[in-house]
Formats: C-alpha cells, sequence, structure tokens
C-alpha cells in the first residue's frame, strides 16, 4: 500500500518518493495479493471485455487510477504512467474505463453532469469532463462531508446550468453563444470540490490529471432556479463571496475566466454530442470557478453565495 499519508502532502503535492516506484500496473499494493485470490471485487477489470475501446498501452494507467478508488488513498504518481498517454483521446479513454468499471453513471448512456471551461476565451480549448454520478449532491442547501478525501480539499465557488431539450449533434454544431442561452431552463449556485487521486496531487501532468476526471472530487448544486430572468444579465458585474466558517468572507466581482459562464456551452455540446451521443433534458454542466481553489480542512463550513442568485454550503 502506499507510504504516504494525506498528512505527509497537506497541500496535494508530494515529493517522489525514494523507496523505490509507486504500486500500479498489474500488481495488486503489498497486502492484497491473497486477497484479491478470493474476493472478484479484488479482481483488476477485464479492460478489453469492458472497456474495448480503451488503448492498451493505457490498461498501466487505468490500473493504478482503479486501484486508488479501491483503496480509497493515493497508491500511484502521475508522474510515472505519465508516458503512457500519448494524447487527449487516451486521457479520456482511461477516464471513461474507469466510469465503467466502477458504475459512475448508468452503463450506456450520455453522462448527466459534466465539468467544463477554461483559462480564457482564447485558450487553445475548453477542457471537458463527465462527472461521477455518486460524487454529486443535487438541490442542497448544505452537502454533507465527502465520503473519501484522497489529496486535498479545494473549493470553487461556480454556477451550473441545466439544459431543457435533448440536444444531437448536428443541433449542436450549428450553435453560437447567443443561440445556446436559450436551451438553459434552470442555474444553480454551486461548489466543486477538487481533488486528485495522484501522489502529486493538482501538480500531476496534466494528461493524468484528465485521466482522473481533472481533478474533481464532487459537487454540490444549490436548489435549482429559474433561468429566464437571466438571459440579459450583466456577468460582468456579478458579485459572490466565498467564506469559510465564521471567517471573513472573500468578495469577487466578475471573476468568471470566459466573463460569462454560458460561452462555453457551444463548445461542450459539441463535445459531449461528437463523443457521447445525444444530450439528454436535464443535464448539467458546472462551468467554472469564479473564487479561486482555496483549500480548507475536515471540519470546515464552506459557504457560496452568489449576489441575487442564491447560495449552497458544504460541510467539510
Amino acid at each position: 500500500m502506499s507510504t504516504e499519508s494525506e498528512k505527509d502532502c497537506p497541500t496535494g503535492f508530494c515529493a517522489p518518493q525514494t523507496g523505490g516506484p509507486s504500486p500500479f500496473a498489474n500488481q495488486p499494493p503489498l497486502g492484497l495479493s491473497l486477497l484479491a485470490q478470493d474476493d472478484p471485487e479484488d479482481v483488476l477489470p477485464d479492460w478489453p471485455k469492458i472497456a474495448p475501446d480503451l488503448p492498451q498501452d493505457t490498461y498501466s494507467i487505468a490500473d493504478a487510477l482503479w486501484w486508488c478508488h479501491k483503496l480509497g488513498e493515493r497508491s500511484a504518481r502521475g508522474d510515472d504512467v505519465a508516458y503512457m498517454l500519448t494524447s487527449v483521446a487516451d486521457a479520456r479513454a482511461v477516464h471513461n474505463a474507469l466510469a465503467v468499471a466502477r458504475k459512475w453513471w448508468p452503463a450506456g448512456s450520455v453522462p448527466r453532469y459534466w465539468k467544463s471551461g477554461g483559462t480564457a476565451r482564447d485558450a487553445v480549448a475548453l477542457i471537458h469532463a463527465p462527472l461521477p454520478e455518486p460524487g454529486v449532491h443535487t438541490d442542497v442547501t448544505t452537502a454533507a462531508a465527502p465520503a473519501q478525501v484522497f489529496s486535498l480539499r479545494g473549493v470553487e465557488g461556480e454556477i451550473a446550468l441545466r439544459i431543457r431539450q435533448a440536444v444531437t449533434a448536428d443541433q449542436a454544431a450549428a450553435l453560437t453563444p447567443e443561440t445556446a442561452i436559450d436551451l438553459i431552463d434552470a442555474y444553480a449556485v454551486a461548489i466543486e470540490f477538487v481533488d486528485s487521486r495522484w501522489r502529486e496531487g493538482i501538480q500531476a501532468p496534466a494528461l493524468t490529471l484528465l485521466a482522473d476526471g481533472q481533478c474533481h472530487g464532487g459537487l454540490a448544486l444549490g436548489p435549482w432556479q429559474d433561468f429566464a430572468p437571466l438571459r440579459t444579465h450583466n456577468w460582468s458585474a456579478q458579485r459572490c463571496s466565498l467564506q469559510i466558517n465564521d471567517g471573513a468572507a472573500q468578495i469577487f466581482t466578475g471573476t468568471h475566466s470566459l466573463q460569462d459562464p454560458t460561452w462555453l456551452l457551444p463548445a461542450w455540446l459539441q463535445h459531449v454530442t461528437q463523443h457521447c451521443g445525444t444530450v439528454q433534458t436535464g443535464t448539467v454542466v458546472t462551468t467554472g470557478t469564479w473564487t479561486g481553489c482555496p483549500q480548507v480542512q475536515a471540519g470546515d463550513l464552506v459557504t457560496v453565495r452568489f449576489e441575487g442568485l442564491g447560495e449552497v454550503r458544504w460541510q467539510f
């Protein structure tokens, strides 16, 4: 098993270990070899059978992440396996294979929860990642503590959007940021919990982070509200705050990296329809942080408020 604990790396960054390579690939971590002979839940997935689109060269990185989830701890380093990923497509294939193995969304369906975003409108490409449904708290005022924390407790205040109708690939291809707004029926104030299965935390190589779901730990969605009043909203003047326990709230105004959280809708919908199929009614996308990504501690209560739009809390 891992020789490091959360206490060793409170910031989510771990220096390379000196005692040999971290456990990954087809060998179970020390102590599970005998257990794996008796419990089918401890036998690595048959990747060719359950994920035929997964490139053979990436089996070991899928194994590494599978063991991390199985153990509930960071038992591998991204640097050890990054060379196995040659493209964004490889990284997505690993994440999708894990979704099948761990039943993160109904088999054969298009994922219903997504994260999307980028550093700026002129970035090379936005990043889109489907989210495991067991980690999504919907329509809550205060989300319960995460069942597992691997590397860190990062928090991001966001706006989530819900799609009111099915969207096909042809429909998505014709969208612009102006026309895509008509596809939204509701919004919710959201907190994304940022975490990583790699020992290096968010400092792991970029493609390994994407294979791991782009640093996603969980999502809290506040009550859904009618989006119609926001169709002409001035997002550049939108104020939001992030408060930890009873401390002073941090205030942010117009700090979304794309200036408008709805701007990414065409790129996101085109990605989903091209790679997964028709987007179903009620599909949700969370759209990127307004608050940076401060780290909190176990027991902290995080409150995110968007002035005039609502709030949500997460009890860590």
